[in-house]
C-alpha cells in the first residue's frame, strides 16, 4: 500500500506516529482523533493508500470509505448521543483541505457548540448563472462514463418491461389516431365537394392539423421511452431502477441564454423537426393536407 514519507497521516497509517489516538483501521482505511479536534469526538477517515483529493480515489476504495464513514456514524451516535453530525470532506486549498491525504472528518454536533455555522447565511446568484452552470454539468454528465454497478438482471428485465409496454402503448395510440382520422376527413372533404363548401374544406384541415400534432407528440414520447429502453438496456446512462423518466437520458439543452430556456421549454410541447419529417407524420398527414388544400381552393373558384 503505497504511503509518502512527508504525509502525517500516513505515518499514522503506518503506526509510525505514537501519539495517534486510533478509533478504526481495517486492510483499507484509519479513523483516527485528529491533533486539534474541531469538537470532542471529531474523527478522521482516511484510506491507507496516499490519495491526495477525492479525484484520485478510485470507486472500490471509494465504496469502502462510505461504508466505514457510515459505521462510524452510528458508532459516534451511540457512544456520545450528539444532537446532529457533520460529515465533511474538502479538495484543495480552496477549499481549506490542509493535509493533501484524502480525509472525510465526522464531526458530532451540539447546540452551541465551537464549530458554528458551516454555511453562508446570505446566498443570492442570478437565475441566469444557475441555469449556466447546470447546463454545464448536465452536458459533462452526459458525456461522463456511466458507474457500471446497477440493478440485478430481473430488476433490469422488468424495468425493460415497463418501458416497452409505454412505446407499445404510444405505437398503438398513433395507429388510433390516423384510424380515427380518414373517416372523419374523408367525409368532410366529400361533403365539402359535394356542397361546394369551403367551410368543410377547412373543417377538414383543421381536423389534419390537430391530429397531426396529437400524432407527432405520441411519436415523440415513443422515441423518448426508446431512448430510455436503450439507456436500460446497455446500462450507457446511469438510470434510476425502474424510472418512467425519459427526460434523464436525454442530451441536455444549454440554458445560459434566454434562447435556450425557450428552447427546453418548446421542447415538452413541441416536438423537434426529426419528428415531423418522420414517414409516419409528414407524407401521411402531407398529403391529407395537400387534398384538402386543393379542394378548398377549388370550392372558391
Amino acid at each position: 500500500m503505497a504511503t509518502s514519507d512527508s504525509c502525517p497521516f500516513c505515518r499514522i497509517v503506518r503506526g509510525d506516529d505514537p501519539a495517534a489516538r486510533v478509533v478504526y483501521e481495517d486492510e483499507r482505511v484509519v479513523a483516527f482523533f485528529p491533533t486539534k479536534p474541531a469538537v470532542i469526538g471529531h474523527v478522521l477517515v482516511v484510506p491507507r493508500r496516499h490519495v491526495p483529493d477525492v479525484w484520485a480515489l478510485d470507486e472500490g476504495e471509494a465504496a469502502h470509505l462510505g461504508k466505514v464513514c457510515v459505521r462510524l456514524a452510528g458508532v459516534l451516535r451511540r457512544a456520545l448521543d450528539p444532537s446532529g453530525l457533520n460529515i465533511i470532506q474538502s479538495n484543495g486549498a480552496s477549499a481549506t483541505q490542509t493535509v493533501f491525504h484524502l480525509h472525510v472528518h465526522l464531526v458530532p454536533r451540539r447546540a452551541g457548540d465551537a464549530m458554528g455555522r458551516i454555511w453562508p447565511t446570505k446566498a443570492r446568484y442570478p437565475e441566469s448563472e444557475k441555469d449556466e452552470a447546470w447546463s454545464r454539468l448536465r452536458a459533462a454528465s452526459w458525456t461522463e462514463a456511466p458507474a457500471r454497478e446497477g440493478p440485478s438482471g430481473e430488476d433490469r428485465r422488468k424495468h425493460l418491461e415497463l418501458v416497452q409496454a409505454v412505446v407499445a402503448r404510444m405505437a398503438a395510440a398513433s395507429g388510433n389516431v390516423k384510424t380515427w382520422l380518414l373517416p372523419v376527413v374523408i367525409a368532410l372533404y366529400g361533403f365539402s365537394i359535394t356542397e361546394g363548401s369551403v367551410a368543410l374544406a377547412a373543417l377538414g384541415l383543421a381536423t389534419v392539423i390537430l391530429s397531426m400534432y396529437v400524432d407527432a407528440n405520441y411519436l415523440r414520447v415513443e422515441r423518448d421511452f426508446r431512448g430510455l429502453y436503450d439507456a436500460v438496456a446497455r446500462n450507457t446512462r446511469p438510470v434510476r431502477a425502474f424510472s418512467l423518466d425519459p427526460s434523464r437520458t436525454a442530451a441536455p439543452v444549454p440554458l445560459g441564454s434566454w434562447w435556450g430556456r425557450l428552447a427546453a421549454s418548446a421542447r415538452r410541447w413541441v416536438p423537434g423537426w426529426r419528428v415531423w419529417r418522420s414517414w409516419s407524420i409528414l407524407p401521411f398527414y402531407g398529403a391529407l393536407l395537400l387534398i384538402g388544400l386543393v379542394i378548398a381552393i377549388g370550392g372558391t373558384w
